[in-house]
């Protein structure tokens, strides 16, 4: 029996349910290491549901879709199956197996909601689980990397984003958020989704990356031409703050102690209330972000869990997903190959991504 789905089981007692729907593709991805029943890309639930029973499982499918699910999606543990017709609905389907203490995680007439309790549940990564973040972080860096060093004058922003998406579905990436800005748009909006601006001087690239449930993120900036003095400070300062972010991590700091660091660092390099321009990052694994950390958030940094801290400043990010365990961080979106400003903290060195420079003209 899996492992995860054991810790499922045992959790319903103290939520006093008597069994658990997931239908998320987050919450699913987690337990079966991978699944996710989606059809439709950018829905958040897919096509069938898990019925957790603290002795048994049940998989619930419309009969059209069934067949693709048990051949492609295969369990790591035993199940049960119980289809309907297309034409009908889950409720349908639960009627004849429905306790009467049921949790979802998804909205569902009669449910207890349990979302709010599934991430952080999920927090603690298996080895397999790390090494597939390593992999697909070098990927996703190399991805970006390589479409930013091929850019030149006048090209827009939605031929930049097609370039990214391209190379991420040749790999079995799903580019989950792919942000792209053209120089004056860096500065006016946190998350510039792509449009028809091109590119004269400077652009920002994020890409949010998925693979079998695992999700990393990151940004990179690129200069045509040598940047002006005050854009060179400016990302400078801010790699400065994110290395002070870096430097407070440390597995059982109270979230909202470590929170305090991230306003502290701000305030150490001049930008007191920077970081209420845009928020700051948090744990990710099966989602972009589990949760989105802020002064109020409860508990502690785990180990053996993902982070994606995006610091800005107006007109710089800096974004990178990292691995925290006890013995320390682990980058994660690296590829080895793009200028990097290093930071020294208390005999550590971080390196945080810098401009890519380009010839003006090509």
């Amino acid at each position: 029996m899996s492992e995860r789905l054991h810790t499922l089981q045992r959790a319903l007692a103290g939520w006093q349910l008597d069994a658990l729907l997931l239908t998320r593709r987050d919450n699913i991805a987690w337990l079966t290491q991978g699944a996710s029943y989606y059809v439709v890309e950018r829905a958040e639930t897919g096509v069938a549901s898990l019925l957790i029973f603290p002795d048994r499982v049940r998989l619930l499918a419309p009969e059209n879709e069934m067949p693709r699910i048990l051949a492609e999606e295969p369990l790591p543990f035993a199940c049960e199956t119980g289809c309907y017709p297309w034409y009908t609905s889950l409720e349908t389907a639960l009627a004849s197996c429905r306790p009467a203490r049921l949790g979802s995680d998804a909205p569902l007439a009669s449910t207890v909601n349990m979302e709010p309790e599934l991430p952080r549940l999920r927090q603690g990564l298996s080895e397999d689980e790390k090494q597939r973040f390593r992999q697909l972080g070098r990927e996703a860096a190399r991805i970006v990397e390589e479409v930013a060093r091929a850019l030149c004058p006048g090209i827009s922003e939605r031929e930049v984003e097609a370039a990214i998406v391209g190379r991420c579905l040749a790999c079995g990436i799903r580019p989950v958020c792919t942000l792209v800005a053209a120089d004056e748009r860096i500065a006016l909006y946190k998350h510039p989704v792509p449009g028809t601006k091109r590119l004269a001087r400077k652009m920002l690239i994020t890409l949010g990356a998925e693979r079998l449930g695992l999700n990393v993120s990151l940004t990179r900036m690129v200069h045509l031409g040598e940047p002006d003095e005050a854009l060179k400070q400016r990302i400078g300062t801010l790699a400065g703050i994110h290395a002070d972010i870096l430097q407070a991590i440390a597995v059982n700091r109270r979230w909202q102690d470590f929170f305090a660091q991230i306003q502290q660092a701000y305030r150490r390099h001049g930008w007191t209330e920077g970081w209420r321009e845009h928020h700051q990052g948090g744990p990710a694994g099966y989602g972009c972000r589990d949760w989105i950390v802020t002064p109020d958030t409860a508990g502690a940094i785990a180990a053996d869990t993902a982070h994606a801290w995006n610091p800005t400043l107006s007109g710089v990010k800096s974004e990178d997903t990292l691995l925290v365990t006890e013995e320390g961080v682990e980058w994660l979106t690296r590829s080895g190959d793009w200028p990097l400003i290093e930071e020294a903290r208390d005999g550590r060195r971080w390196q945080l991504a810098d401009w890519l420079i380009l010839p003006l003209s090509s």
